[in-house]
């Protein structure tokens, strides 16, 4: 997550410096998108036979790939695209590639579900330190490198994507050392082994056998999952208008930012995420996820709304910011616990793939649009549709899903 948030504060920048169009920076975020997609779809699709760990491994690569050649100095848009789609670049400066889904499976397999909601807490407050430290870190050194060494802009943007290959040879490493636990199949065996009581780490649709479905999913988790995919299609489309490497964007452009000041700002965002971990596991687990989401992101949504129609200076529209990013921070966990409590761990990475490829798919084609807008000076409207989708997506969740609450806290 630090590589991600160190490349995420410099991305849209760094392209812009190159010459290149805002329309076709657009371009370049829903293409990437969609290759983030069809990345994730074939290797979490076949994680139970290609192995989690080896599949990680796989991204670690990708993901050192695509940092070199941002990091080599080339201008060649083609050759950038090609890198960015193959590799493994956050323009949304969240995971991606295959190591969000995966991850939460690993996690889910091993936890018992009542304790669930401490463990992605903890891991949501790591991964938002993580992220935190990389923007911070990437506003100082380009701030740095511009005033105290006479860098220009392209040369301190390109050089944080050597960072970011040092990130991912670390990760890589590290990769390597994980545990054969991390396999669904090892896990399955070890809790069988050890006896460990159904109620305690059984979810609540338990699945062992392949199904005649149209995603091979269960019946029942198949029609809980499409109606889910409909709030978090909605809710992804409206948030790839304004995803945060746009929003930097606009501060910079809107209110001449300095960049250290938007290091400062969009990392102390992931410091109020990490914060909001704990409270939000505790609410998910005492009130259910379906409440979490529609009490938290509906005021987020409105807040989003402020930023470009009350938002008139930068302390004004930094305060709306921070508002709107914590109360994004208290949709994770409930996502998360929904869609593992109603998964066997058989179905679990089909699953989180599923959802995560689907919402990558549907968020790939609102940046192109983000794009022509900037282009036209019109940047402001993507706020707009991002918090409409957001609100209308969590209305819809609380119409298909009245009741699924109370069954989740008693369980």
């Amino acid at each position: 997550m630090a590589s991600f948030g160190l490349t995420n504060q410099v991305l849209t920048l760094y392209l812009k410096e190159l010459q290149i169009r805002e329309s076709l920076i657009g371009l370049f975020m829903s293409l990437t998108m969609i290759g983030d997609t069809l990345l994730s779809y074939f290797l979490v699709w076949n994680s139970n036979k290609i192995g989690n760990r080896r599949v990680m491994i796989i991204g670690g690569l990708l993901m050192l790939g695509s940092g070199i050649v941002f990091a080599w100095g080339t201008d060649n848009f083609a050759l950038l695209l090609t890198a960015s789609i193959l590799g493994v670049i956050s323009p949304s400066g969240n995971e991606t590639g295959p190591f969000k889904s995966i991850e939460e499976a690993v996690l889910a397999t091993l936890t018992p579900t009542d304790h669930r909601p401490e463990v992605f807490a903890i891991h949501a407050v790591l991964a938002a330190a993580g992220a935190s430290l990389g923007e911070l870190g990437a506003g100082f050194f380009v701030q740095t490198m511009v005033s105290k060494f006479n860098w220009s802009f392209v040369e301190a943007y390109r050089n944080t994507f050597i960072i970011y290959c040092a990130i991912a040879v670390l990760k890589l490493v590290l990769m390597f050392f994980l545990s054969k636990k991390c396999e669904i199949s090892n896990a399955t065996l070890e809790d069988g082994a050890s006896g460990t009581e159904a109620s305690e780490s059984t979810p609540l649709l338990v699945s062992t056998v392949e199904y005649q479905t149209v995603t091979g999913l269960a019946p029942e988790t198949q029609r809980t999952l499409f109606k889910l995919l409909v709030t978090f299609t909605i809710d992804s489309f409206g948030a790839g208008f304004m995803p945060v490497a746009w929003i930097i964007y606009y501060f910079r452009y809107q209110f001449d930012a300095s960049p250290a000041t938007l290091g400062t700002i969009f990392s102390s965002l992931d410091i109020l995420q990490a914060f909001a971990a704990f409270p939000s596991a505790w609410f998910a687990k005492h009130v259910g996820p379906i409440k979490s989401s529609i009490f938290t992101q509906i005021p987020c949504g409105l807040a989003l709304l402020c930023i470009p129609l009350l938002g008139r200076t930068l302390p004004l529209a930094t305060v709306f910011l921070l508002f709107n990013q914590t109360f994004t921070a208290f949709d994770v966990i409930p996502r998360q616990i929904l869609l593992t409590s109603v998964t066997s761990p058989e179905e679990l990475p089909k699953v989180m793939g599923t959802v995560n490829i689907a919402k990558t798919a549907v968020r790939a084609i609102s940046p192109n649009f983000t794009g022509i807008l900037a282009q036209k000076g019109q940047l402001w409207v993507c706020f707009v549709l991002n918090a409409v989708n957001l609100i209308v997506a969590n209305l819809i969740l609380g119409y298909n899903f009245p009741h699924l609450d109370s069954q989740l806290v008693k369980s």
